[in-house]
Protein backbone atom coordinates (compact mmCIF):
# COMPACT_ATOMS: atom_id res chain seq x y z
CA UNK A 1 0.00 0.00 0.00
CA UNK A 2 0.76 3.41 -1.14
CA UNK A 3 2.05 5.46 2.78
CA UNK A 4 1.47 8.62 0.87
CA UNK A 5 -1.78 10.71 0.72
CA UNK A 6 -3.29 10.74 -2.68
CA UNK A 7 -4.19 14.27 -2.54
CA UNK A 8 -1.32 16.38 -0.79
CA UNK A 9 1.62 13.73 -1.02
CA UNK A 10 2.21 13.66 2.74
CA UNK A 11 4.10 10.62 4.44
CA UNK A 12 1.29 8.71 6.35
CA UNK A 13 2.56 6.25 9.07
CA UNK A 14 2.15 2.86 7.72
CA UNK A 15 0.05 1.74 10.64
CA UNK A 16 -2.28 5.09 9.96
CA UNK A 17 -6.01 3.48 9.47
CA UNK A 18 -7.84 6.17 9.85
CA UNK A 19 -10.15 7.18 6.59
CA UNK A 20 -9.34 11.02 6.29
CA UNK A 21 -5.78 12.19 5.66
CA UNK A 22 -4.56 13.99 8.95
CA UNK A 23 -2.95 17.07 6.74
CA UNK A 24 -5.48 17.82 4.13
CA UNK A 25 -8.54 16.01 5.28
CA UNK A 26 -9.23 14.37 2.06
CA UNK A 27 -11.05 10.95 2.75
CA UNK A 28 -8.17 8.80 1.14
CA UNK A 29 -10.07 6.11 -0.03
CA UNK A 30 -12.21 7.39 -2.44
CA UNK A 31 -10.25 10.79 -3.45
CA UNK A 32 -10.93 10.38 -7.23
CA UNK A 33 -11.84 7.02 -7.74
CA UNK A 34 -13.79 7.21 -10.86
CA UNK A 35 -10.05 8.03 -12.11
CA UNK A 36 -8.34 5.27 -10.52
CA UNK A 37 -11.45 2.78 -11.64
CA UNK A 38 -11.10 4.09 -15.41
CA UNK A 39 -6.84 3.68 -15.16
CA UNK A 40 -8.05 0.03 -13.96
CA UNK A 41 -10.45 -0.80 -16.56
CA UNK A 42 -8.38 0.17 -19.14
CA UNK A 43 -5.10 -1.52 -18.15
CA UNK A 44 -7.69 -4.58 -17.83
CA UNK A 45 -8.20 -3.81 -21.21
CA UNK A 46 -4.86 -3.72 -22.89
CA UNK A 47 -4.06 -7.19 -20.76
CA UNK A 48 -7.16 -8.62 -22.53
CA UNK A 49 -6.09 -7.03 -25.96
CA UNK A 50 -2.07 -8.68 -24.93
CA UNK A 51 -3.77 -11.89 -24.31
CA UNK A 52 -5.95 -11.95 -27.18
CA UNK A 53 -3.19 -11.25 -29.88
CA UNK A 54 -0.74 -14.08 -28.38
CA UNK A 55 -3.92 -16.33 -28.34
CA UNK A 56 -4.37 -15.28 -32.05
CA UNK A 57 -0.37 -15.62 -32.90
CA UNK A 58 -0.41 -19.31 -31.46
CA UNK A 59 -3.49 -20.37 -33.22
CA UNK A 60 -2.62 -18.41 -36.82
CA UNK A 61 0.75 -20.17 -36.53
CA UNK A 62 0.00 -23.55 -35.78
CA UNK A 63 -3.46 -24.00 -35.57
CA UNK A 64 -4.80 -22.20 -38.93
CA UNK A 65 -5.18 -24.98 -41.67
CA UNK A 66 -4.32 -28.40 -41.98
CA UNK A 67 -1.23 -28.12 -42.87
CA UNK A 68 -0.14 -26.74 -40.07
CA UNK A 69 -1.80 -28.66 -37.66
CA UNK A 70 0.17 -31.98 -39.39
CA UNK A 71 3.78 -29.91 -39.04
CA UNK A 72 2.45 -29.37 -35.43
CA UNK A 73 1.83 -33.17 -34.96
CA UNK A 74 5.31 -33.87 -36.53
CA UNK A 75 6.78 -32.29 -33.98
CA UNK A 76 6.34 -35.05 -31.62
CA UNK A 77 7.03 -37.74 -33.62
CA UNK A 78 10.88 -37.61 -33.16
CA UNK A 79 9.93 -39.14 -29.45
CA UNK A 80 8.39 -41.94 -31.53
CA UNK A 81 10.78 -42.67 -34.07
CA UNK A 82 13.80 -42.41 -31.04
CA UNK A 83 11.66 -45.82 -29.57
CA UNK A 84 12.91 -47.84 -32.64
CA UNK A 85 16.79 -48.31 -32.70
CA UNK A 86 18.84 -44.91 -33.01
CA UNK A 87 22.09 -46.50 -32.37
CA UNK A 88 22.92 -50.34 -32.69
CA UNK A 89 20.17 -51.81 -30.19
CA UNK A 90 19.97 -48.70 -27.98
CA UNK A 91 16.58 -47.06 -28.14
CA UNK A 92 14.76 -44.40 -26.01
CA UNK A 93 12.96 -46.94 -23.89
CA UNK A 94 15.96 -48.89 -23.62
CA UNK A 95 17.80 -46.17 -22.09
CA UNK A 96 15.62 -44.98 -19.96
CA UNK A 97 14.41 -48.83 -18.29
CA UNK A 98 18.69 -49.01 -17.50
CA UNK A 99 18.95 -45.81 -16.24
CA UNK A 100 15.91 -46.41 -13.91
CA UNK A 101 17.37 -50.07 -13.47
CA UNK A 102 21.21 -48.71 -12.75
CA UNK A 103 22.34 -51.58 -15.42
CA UNK A 104 23.17 -49.18 -18.26
CA UNK A 105 26.85 -48.45 -19.01
CA UNK A 106 26.57 -45.04 -19.10
CA UNK A 107 30.51 -44.70 -19.83
CA UNK A 108 30.18 -46.78 -22.67
CA UNK A 109 26.56 -44.54 -24.15
CA UNK A 110 27.70 -41.81 -23.25
CA UNK A 111 27.48 -40.09 -26.50
CA UNK A 112 24.34 -41.85 -27.54
CA UNK A 113 22.61 -40.70 -24.27
CA UNK A 114 23.56 -37.02 -25.31
CA UNK A 115 22.68 -37.56 -28.66
CA UNK A 116 19.57 -39.01 -27.56
CA UNK A 117 18.84 -36.06 -25.02
CA UNK A 118 19.59 -33.71 -27.24
CA UNK A 119 16.82 -34.68 -29.87
CA UNK A 120 14.06 -34.27 -27.21
CA UNK A 121 15.21 -30.92 -25.93
CA UNK A 122 15.69 -29.57 -29.40
CA UNK A 123 12.22 -31.18 -30.93
CA UNK A 124 10.98 -29.05 -28.05
CA UNK A 125 12.94 -26.06 -28.91
CA UNK A 126 11.36 -26.25 -32.42
CA UNK A 127 8.09 -27.10 -30.70
CA UNK A 128 8.07 -23.71 -28.98
CA UNK A 129 9.46 -21.71 -31.88
CA UNK A 130 6.85 -23.66 -34.45
CA UNK A 131 4.08 -21.57 -32.20
CA UNK A 132 5.19 -18.17 -33.08
CA UNK A 133 5.63 -18.67 -36.80
CA UNK A 134 2.95 -16.14 -38.11
CA UNK A 135 5.91 -13.47 -36.66
CA UNK A 136 7.57 -11.25 -38.04
CA UNK A 137 11.14 -13.41 -38.18
CA UNK A 138 8.81 -16.97 -37.52
CA UNK A 139 10.33 -18.87 -40.43
CA UNK A 140 14.18 -18.05 -40.07
CA UNK A 141 13.84 -19.04 -36.55
CA UNK A 142 11.84 -22.13 -36.85
CA UNK A 143 14.76 -22.55 -39.97
CA UNK A 144 17.58 -22.27 -37.67
CA UNK A 145 15.82 -24.04 -34.97
CA UNK A 146 15.48 -27.24 -37.27
CA UNK A 147 18.82 -26.87 -38.51
CA UNK A 148 20.26 -27.15 -35.55
CA UNK A 149 18.24 -30.51 -34.50
CA UNK A 150 19.20 -31.83 -38.05
CA UNK A 151 23.09 -30.76 -37.45
CA UNK A 152 23.45 -32.13 -34.22
CA UNK A 153 21.99 -35.29 -35.16
CA UNK A 154 24.14 -36.04 -38.05
CA UNK A 155 27.72 -34.95 -36.49
CA UNK A 156 26.76 -37.70 -33.45
CA UNK A 157 26.01 -40.25 -36.51
CA UNK A 158 29.87 -39.23 -37.20
CA UNK A 159 31.30 -39.89 -34.12
CA UNK A 160 29.36 -43.02 -32.96
CA UNK A 161 28.16 -44.61 -36.23
CA UNK A 162 25.92 -47.98 -35.68
CA UNK A 163 22.74 -46.57 -36.30
CA UNK A 164 19.64 -48.26 -36.44
CA UNK A 165 16.61 -47.19 -38.18
CA UNK A 166 15.04 -44.46 -36.01
CA UNK A 167 18.22 -42.60 -36.55
CA UNK A 168 17.17 -42.34 -40.27
CA UNK A 169 13.46 -41.84 -39.38
CA UNK A 170 14.36 -38.95 -36.72
CA UNK A 171 16.34 -37.56 -39.67
CA UNK A 172 13.52 -38.04 -42.08
CA UNK A 173 11.44 -36.48 -39.74
CA UNK A 174 13.57 -33.09 -39.47
CA UNK A 175 14.16 -32.52 -43.26
CA UNK A 176 10.24 -33.15 -43.55
CA UNK A 177 9.81 -30.15 -40.84
CA UNK A 178 11.82 -28.21 -42.74
CA UNK A 179 10.38 -28.61 -45.77
CA UNK A 180 6.90 -27.86 -44.00
CA UNK A 181 8.37 -24.62 -42.69
CA UNK A 182 8.22 -23.55 -46.01
CA UNK A 183 4.68 -24.90 -47.01
CA UNK A 184 3.90 -23.24 -43.20
CA UNK A 185 4.74 -19.67 -43.87
CA UNK A 186 3.24 -19.58 -47.43
CA UNK A 187 0.11 -20.58 -46.07
CA UNK A 188 0.58 -18.00 -42.96
CA UNK A 189 1.32 -15.11 -45.23
CA UNK A 190 -1.52 -15.87 -47.54
CA UNK A 191 -3.76 -16.08 -44.68
CA UNK A 192 -2.82 -12.98 -43.30
CA UNK A 193 -3.02 -11.14 -46.96
CA UNK A 194 -6.60 -12.62 -47.29
CA UNK A 195 -7.30 -10.91 -43.90
CA UNK A 196 -5.79 -7.56 -44.75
Amino acid sequence: MNNKCPKCGEKLNPFYLKQNCPHCGVDILYYKLDERLEADAAESLRQEMKLKAFKDTIISSAFASPILIIRFVLFFTPLASTCLPVYKDLTLISLIMGIIKGSLDTDAYLLPIISMALVILLSLAVIVSSLFSSTKHGLIRNLIFSAVNTIVLLAFAFIIKNLGIGWYLTLLIYLLEILLHFVADRIIKKKKDTER
